[in-house]
């Protein structure tokens, strides 16, 4: 929770310093993500995942940008970045990681960035760099705190056996494993919500997706039990900052939104369940709030969240339906596991 913050402020500070505004939110994103990645661990170790980690988010978000606003085109980048990312996850604990944080920053950067255009750049260009200053900004960080505490003596030792980060993927696809039907499931469900997201350019279409993206979570399908709880934190999360927001003073928002921002990527490689319910609170912040119109608002969101577990449950259900569930279980602390285990070249 404490890099999460922590790459928030520098990621945005310096996205804002060098002239970027409110599209310092996709560098805010990045730095945060980047720098929960090497968090713990000596440089050797920590600094390798973190980096591989910020680059795949920053090609990911780029993709993203340049895709939306073409429905095809954004339907198939979305495809393409659930079905890595599930097989991603075959690699634990480094790809494991990558998978659950790339996925939802992919998601995050891109669906609010469709509503709320001012939360990424305004070109290509614009988007890249945003990108490359958070992720260099969470690398000068934790280059800083691992050097720190290999100099007091608070760095962690290394694994003795780092492992390889390529070749369990290579075999996942070799194999057509659960983690490739998995990412199969994802794509369907996923691209098809994304091109009636980028059609229709509106709240409800983006809470259809996010419903489908918090119950086909990149490390496997869950039991329809699962599932429920899911999407009952998605509807616990958007209810909840609505009401807030109904006693709450204008100004409060932003803090609550960030804020609410901050747990739900910290929760992202804990609890799914948490961190739908944050980040269903954060993106209402971030896509606008209704003035008035709780009941509304929270009716039409609840009919969303309903449309979207079906979709999620059909496609999730429905393809190789002999399965069952398969989730693999997210260790308490996936983030600093992988910074300390550090990955292996293929082949070793």
């Amino acid at each position: 929770m404490a890099a999460i913050l922590i790459g928030l402020a520098a990621g945005y500070g310096v996205g804002n310093l060098l002239g970027h505004g409110e599209a310092s939110a996709e560098s805010a994103i990045v730095a945060a993500l980047t720098l929960a990645a090497g968090s713990s661990g000596r440089l050797r170790t920590a600094l390798p995942v973190a980096a591989i980690l910020g680059t795949i988010v920053v090609a990911y978000s780029t993709l993203g940008a340049v895709t939306t606003g073409y429905p095809v085109a954004a339907a198939l980048a979305m495809a393409f970045v659930a079905f890595t990312t599930s097989v991603f996850t075959a690699a634990r604990p480094v790809g494991l990681l990558i998978g659950l944080v790339a996925s939802y920053a992919y998601f995050l950067v891109t669906g609010v960035g469709v509503i709320q255009e001012r939360a990424i750049g305004g070109s290509l260009s614009e988007v890249g760099v945003l990108g490359l200053i958070g992720m260099v900004t969470a690398l000068v960080l934790v280059s800083i705190r691992a050097l720190v505490e290999q100099a007091i003596g608070n760095a962690p030792a290394a694994g003795r056996a780092a492992p390889s980060l390529i070749d369990p993927i290579r075999n996942s696809l070799r194999t057509f494993d659960d983690h490739a039907k998995n990412g199969v499931r994802r794509a369907i469900a996923l691209g098809l919500t994304m091109y009636g997201f980028q059609v229709l350019a509106s709240h409800n279409a983006f809470w259809v997706m996010l419903t489908v993206f918090v119950i086909l979570a990149p490390n496997g399908r869950p039991s329809l039990r699962v599932a429920f709880i899911r999407v009952l934190g998605t509807l616990v999360g958007v209810v909840t900052v609505v009401a807030l927001s109904q006693v709450l003073p204008e100004n409060a928002a932003l803090p609550l939104g960030v804020l609410a921002l901050a747990v739900s990527l910290a929760a992202s490689s804990r609890s799914t369940a948490v961190s739908a319910a944050f980040g269903a609170a954060a993106a209402a912040v971030l896509t606008a709030l209704p003035s008035g119109d709780f009941a509304g608002y929270a009716g039409a969101r609840l009919l969303d969240t309903i449309v979207g577990a079906v979709i999620a449950i059909a496609t999730g259900w429905l393809l190789w339906p002999g399965t069952g569930a398969n989730a693999a279980a997210v260790p308490a602390d996936l983030t600093g596991r992988s910074s300390t285990t550090g990955v292996a070249p293929a082949g070793t």
